[in-house]
């Protein structure tokens, strides 16, 4: 049977890699062929059943003092929560709380050997075994959450004794801890989004009962899962609201607010300013209409547009060095994207330049990150 299946690479967030170390049974020289299946159930909160994923891989065997002996194999299962997280949608106004994703593993040996295939040999359950309470049967699940860790992040990961690496999850923005500017409108109508502070393991755990693909979550979500906190500036001057450090001015003329899906999963808003540039790349095919010509009656041609999409020119405004990475690094890599035009929230996409300066020596001026903004509407916005 399977030895065991332990956790041996991870964090709660399903963007980067969720590996499980599977110890196959011993080698047996009678087998044909022996490999390890690796079953994964996940479900996103909103979801009344499960979806599963199986993967698998031929055990390997060495020799070790003249003996065979079978190697244990590693699984990333990340892919298989990213794909139950995709049916998730985004909207312009963030949630009570962002909905997590509850999902379990089994691992189990199958072989063939003297021409009989044995399968689900010794299965082995993470987080935990299944328990039978009051006559019914239930399964343990674990939480995971969207977003991704940055490359040094998670080279950053610490390894406890066991050689085990984990990332835990708290802040939930990537922020600096210096000022960020914000608006104050006259009428309080400008809100301030940002990510509360969050802390939970991937090992929590919770119960589901029930049989086949009608098993059903039977706790609710974590009261304290990962959320966007909406703030209101009142006055003019430094606030700390949550982990962050702001300093609301008046809203300029020329000033919009963004929301967009920072790497964490969360929502979080951005002040910032127009170059007063505006433009519209229309696209222009041309087609020839051919039909019978007369003397008086000839073949013209049409011309179609298309692409009637703004793009706008904005400004970050004078940076300091570490805000002006996070612009670059976290804002312009972000894939969902709105812009205030009154009550109204517009998708858009943040286009970079080919190549973005994040810092030039060779010239004496002041950190400034310029974007564009391509409307994801047709048509004039305002």
């Amino acid at each position: 049977m399977a030895q065991g299946i332990t956790l041996i690479s991870g964090s709660p967030l399903i963007g980067s890699p969720i590996v499980y170390r599977v110890t196959p049974e011993s080698y047996a020289a009678n087998r044909t062929f022996h490999r390890i299946i690796v079953r994964v159930y996940a479900a996103l909160e909103t979801d009344a059943d499960y979806t599963t994923f199986d993967f698998s891989t031929p055990v390997e065997t060495k020799q070790v003092n003249g003996d065979y002996v079978t190697v244990a194999s590693d699984f990333d299962i990340s892919s298989a929560l990213q794909a139950v997280a995709d049916k998730y949608e985004y909207d312009a106004e963030p949630p009570t709380r962002y909905p997590y994703i509850k999902f379990r593993v089994e691992a189990w040996d199958e072989w063939m050997a003297n021409g009989s295939i044995s399968t689900r040999q010794g299965v082995k359950y993470w987080p935990g075994t299944p328990e039978t309470i009051g006559g019914g049967s239930y399964d343990f699940f674990a939480y995971a959450f969207m977003g991704s860790w940055t490359d040094l992040e998670r080279m950053k990961a610490p390894v406890d004794q066991g050689g085990v690496e984990y990332l835990s999850l708290s802040n939930m923005s990537r922020k600096p801890s210096s000022p960020e500017v914000i608006y104050k409108a006259a009428n309080d109508s400008i809100k301030f989004i940002y990510p509360a502070t969050f802390n939970r393991s991937i090992g929590d755990t919770d119960y589901a009962t029930g049989e086949g693909s009608a098993r059903r979550f039977v706790s609710g979500a974590p009261d304290n899962g990962p959320k966007s906190v909406v703030y209101t500036p009142q006055d003019e001057g430094a606030v700390t609201v949550g982990t962050h450090n702001l300093y609301v001015i008046d809203e300029p003329a020329d000033a919009y607010i963004l929301r967009f899906i920072n790497g964490m999963g969360c929502m979080e808003s951005l002040h910032v300013e127009s170059l007063v540039k505006r433009e519209v790349p229309i696209t222009t095919d041309k087609h020839t209409v051919a039909k019978q010509e007369t003397l008086k009656k000839f073949s013209r041609s049409v011309v179609r547009k298309s692409n009637d999409r703004e793009t706008w020119s904005l400004t970050s405004g004078a940076l300091d060095r570490e805000w002006a990475s996070w612009y670059i690094h976290e804002f312009l890599m972000s894939e969902q994207v709105w812009i205030q035009m009154g009550t109204l929230w517009i998708p858009c996409h943040v286009v970079p330049e080919e190549t973005t300066v994040l810092e030039d020596r060779q010239k004496a001026q002041p950190y400034e990150v310029q974007f564009r903004l391509e409307m994801d509407i047709n048509g004039s916005p305002l």
